[in-house]
């Protein structure tokens, strides 16, 4: 009987060795296809200086902030399919920037400070079919976010403060019609004050609603162009829009003919209003001293032939023997002076009474 049970004791021992290695090697495949760098405050992305197969890379909670040498080191990881890059100090996307890594499948730049992004920041990942960016500063996308993203299925936009105008919604409004999910019930609007509080896809459901009636129909205005400029109307507006461009754009940079005249007259009446001013300036004190002096010269005439009156005096006796006789009289001056003296002197009835 121990002989029997021998064999099989050797034949159990020798499968769990099999499986043990089994597991070794499938730990040690899955080791080199995964690099986690998480919580390490690595400031730069490290190189594949090994050039192992690695397909997916965590770099989370570090200093890392995309710049060129962060790139290079990307470019060291052309098999990569996974990039995590949550909770480090990116603040934006450059142009073109993840072209290093074509394959990439998945990319998540969750809890970021990420205010802004270039059109071209996912350009060339033709395979990405998940991006996520919650929790950061965005409050727009740029229109040509999605252009290229042919296999893109999932974009998380939770926690951002977004600005819900017509650019905003009209972007969601594209990347919702094509079959992108967008992350959760928690894409709220923080801006403008109409829109704060509201849920970001109901915003642009109901904006796409509203926009065929708002806006015309692109096709449009490409065919009706010419037979609008066969109506009277239009070709005097057509005209009088291309004139002004001429006339904006000539060399020639006289004014139009009907100010020059206004501003012809206005400089004439300054001229003339500031010349008159210089004159009586410099003419004026001259002009003032021949008057006073013509003053003067009146009030002596006037003085002078009053004293004549008084002076001399002609009388003719009348009779048979006509004589002549002149009385002359001293000036009135004089008189008034004498009569003046008479008024200062006066007798004190009180000295009379004691004589």
């Amino acid at each position: 009987m121990e002989r029997c049970w021998q064999p099989l004791l050797l034949l159990w021992l020798t499968v769990g060795l099999v499986k043990n290695n089994e597991t070794v090697n499938c730990s040690c495949s899955t080791h080199q296809l995964t690099a986690n760098f998480t919580n390490k405050h690595l400031q730069v992305i490290p190189e594949n200086s090994e050039n192992v197969n690695v397909t997916k890379l965590m770099i989370e909670g570090n200093l890392i902030t995309l710049n060129d040498t962060d790139q290079q080191a990307l470019a060291s990881y052309p098999s990569l399919v996974e990039l995590h890059l949550d909770a480090n100090w990116i603040t934006a996307i450059p142009a073109k920037y993840f072209s290093v890594v074509p394959n990439l499948r998945v990319l998540s730049l969750a809890r970021n400070n990420i205010s802004s992004l270039h059109p071209q920041a996912f350009s060339d990942l033709e395979v990405l079919t998940e991006l996520d960016l919650t929790h950061n500063l965005l409050t727009s996308l740029p229109a040509q976010l999605i252009s290229g993203l042919n296999k893109l299925q999932v974009l998380n936009l939770q926690g951002n403060p977004w600005n819900c105008s017509c650019p905003l919604l009209t972007i969601i409004g594209q990347i919702d019609a094509a079959n992108v999910t967008m992350g959760g019930p928690q894409v709220i609007c923080a801006s403008p004050a109409e829109q704060a509080g509201r849920d970001l896809l109901n915003a642009a459901a109901l904006y796409s609603t509203l926009l065929p009636s708002v806006t015309p129909d692109p096709q449009k205005p490409k065919t009706p162009v010419h037979p609008q400029q066969t109506s009277g109307p239009s070709v005097i507006m057509t005209t009088t829009q291309s004139t002004g461009q001429n006339n904006s754009t000539s060399k020639d940079p006289t004014p139009a003919l009907g100010n020059t005249w206004k501003f012809t007259a206005s400089v004439a009446i300054l001229a003339v209003a500031t010349s008159m001013l210089i004159v009586c300036a410099v003419k004026g004190p001259s002009w003032y001293k021949l008057f006073h002096n013509y003053r003067h010269r009146q009030l002596q005439q006037e003085v002078e032939e009053g004293d004549e009156d008084f002076v001399s005096t002609e009388f003719s006796a009348t009779g048979r023997h006509p004589t002549h006789q002149t009385f002359s009289f001293e000036p009135m001056n004089r008189q008034i002076d004498e009569e003046q003296e008479e008024q200062e002197y006066f007798e004190d009835p009180y000295i009379r009474r004691e004589e």
